[in-house]
């Protein structure tokens, strides 16, 4: 028994980890990639429209924020498992060399987002 508690702690005491409904935004994965001039980066956002997601370029950070919304017609169902996060969301990625100058160019395709950033020519 006490090497079931040794091995599995995490299980114990998950739900203390994880913040109550409502309280923070869900963060998209990210792939970053050092490129010569700058950056590229790729971020997992499936089911988002293009129209709801938001980039700001701050100092030494780009800021990426938006929502995803449930079009789902679930008028009259019962729920049995409901794990996708239909919220607001935010990352702050933190990129040397970044600043609010900076030019940035975007595609969405497949749920998928790809952010390039030149960083005025500085490798």
């Amino acid at each position: 028994m006490a090497r079931d508690e040794v091995r599995f702690p995490h299980v114990l005491f998950l739900h203390a980890a994880t913040p109550p409904p409502g309280k923070e935004a869900w963060q998209p994965r990210a792939d970053i990639y050092r490129m010569p001039g700058g950056w590229l980066i790729k971020l997992e956002l499936a089911g988002v429209r293009p129209e709801d997601v938001r980039l700001e370029a701050r100092t030494s950070a780009l800021l990426v924020h938006g929502t995803r919304q449930d079009d789902c017609p679930c008028a009259g169902l019962n729920c049995h498992r409901l794990e996708i996060d239909y919220s607001r969301f935010e990352r702050l990625l933190e990129l040397p060399g970044v600043s609010e100058a900076v030019e940035i160019t975007a595609s969405f395709t497949h749920g998928m987002l790809t952010v390039r950033i030149m960083t005025e020519g500085r490798p």
